[in-house]
């Protein structure tokens, strides 16, 4: 499930957090402090008009705060019901964090079974199974059909899911978070499911999740056609250095090269700008960006380019934020073409974090990003040439959205 993970990194944040308050008074009183808070700091500070309803939404969210367990019991419970406010703007960015949340963030942590799920071709499959995981040694790989999921039909899971989904920037970012809540769970709980093998026989599963970390990483390779991909999972500013520098010496043999950022939920701001202008011959305006009551103003990018050949983007539907950012900004200015999915559609920016507690912060969207033709918020950006998942590419191993990038910058009328 480490794709779905990568839903807690959306944040497109520009500044850092304020100092935590002191702690919550948990009793009537002061849940209806917090829920006051919470309302008026989204009204106050979010860069878009309020939703339809906005006004009536403490009284509608006003007993599942009350009602939540108190905190010693469920340190949970309150500010997901929180969150419940926030999500009726409809934003992935605006959301309530409790402690868990904040601390996988912070550890660079996720909670896995050791493979993730996909919906292809009709079918819900095992995508992404991890070879070192109990999984894997026990027979499931990727394209193996779900039959059941602790005893469950997994149409009956996924209808269940959306009959009550967190509302979210698209259509594809709230299900991206739909099945995140079917994969998540506390570490050492356990699902049973049984799968489809390709021959035809069932495979049974007991599978524990278990808590791993994913650290900011990256990876360059060049391909046996004289292609490069370069390869990152955030926009973290640790990555920055090394990633300017594997772009600064490319060899000049090289053919194209690909920008793989499926996966990637985007983060540094600042970083974002720097990698786009790095792919620039000279400056151009990028985004416009600005704050609540401004129109903003486009952003110069480009004076020190490392790499001027030939540029695909890759995205999928849980791309966001300042992986958006960067393909459309290449995209619109006709610098790359964009392969794959329609993107997450989540195109905020967020300054701080608010604290709400000591264990507990709000993040409001106040900052819009958008271009001469419009916001990629709660849209998505739309991939030059889109590549449907295939059933028979997951079971072959086969990449067809990379093979179809790589035989655009190489010539080819299409790719396998």
């Amino acid at each position: 499930m480490k794709h779905v993970a990568l839903m807690a990194v959306f944040l497109l944040v520009l500044t850092g957090c304020a100092s935590p308050p002191t702690a919550v008074q948990d009793d009537p009183d002061g849940r209806m402090a917090l829920l006051d808070t919470v309302w008026q700091t989204i009204a106050e500070r979010h860069v878009d008009p309020p939703p339809p309803g906005w006004e009536a939404a403490r009284e509608r969210h006003r007993a599942a705060v009350l009602a939540a367990p108190p905190l010693a019991q469920d340190p949970e419970a309150l500010w997901a019901a929180l969150d419940g406010v926030a999500a009726e703007w409809r934003d992935a960015h605006t959301r309530v964090e409790g402690p868990r949340d904040i601390a996988r963030q912070l550890r660079h942590e996720f909670v896995t079974l050791g493979f993730s799920l996909i919906d292809v071709e009709g079918q819900w499959v095992a995508q992404r199974v991890d070879p070192q995981s109990a999984a894997y040694l026990e027979g499931l790989r990727n394209g193996m059909r779900l039959l059941s999921w602790n005893g469950e039909p997994p149409d009956a899971v996924w209808a269940r899911l959306q009959a009550n989904p967190r509302p979210s920037s698209t259509p594809q970012a709230t299900a991206t978070r739909a099945l995140r809540r079917w994969l998540d769970g506390a570490p050492g709980t356990v699902v049973q499911s049984r799968w489809l093998n390709h021959d035809g026989s069932e495979l049974a599963l007991v599978s524990e999740r278990r808590t791993q970390q994913r650290p900011p990483t990256w990876k360059l390779e060049e391909r046996q056609t004289g292609v490069a991909v370069l390869r990152w999972n955030q926009f973290d500013t640790r990555l920055e250095a090394p990633l300017t520098e594997a772009l600064a010496q490319l060899p000049s043999t090289v053919r194209g090269l690909i920008l793989d950022l499926r996966g990637n939920g985007g983060g540094s701001f600042a970083m974002t700008q720097r990698l786009a202008a790095s792919f620039l011959p000279e400056p151009q305006p990028g985004a416009i960006v600005g704050r609540k009551g401004d129109p903003g103003r486009p952003q110069v990018l480009g004076g020190k380019p490392l790499y001027t050949g030939p540029l695909v983007v890759l995205l999928d539907r849980v791309s966001a934020s300042g992986s958006e950012l960067l393909a459309r900004t290449l995209q619109m200015l006709g610098r790359a073409k964009v392969v794959g999915e329609l993107s997450c559609g989540c195109l905020l920016s967020v300054s701080r974090y608010l604290p709400l507690a000591p264990s507990a912060r709000l993040a409001v969207s106040d900052g819009h990003i958008r271009w001469d033709n419009g916001r990629v918020e709660g849209l998505g950006v739309m991939p030059d040439v889109p590549v449907t998942r295939t059933l028979a590419a997951l079971r072959e191993g086969r990449d067809e959205v990379l093979a179809r990038a790589e035989g655009l910058l190489l010539g080819e009328a299409s790719a396998p």
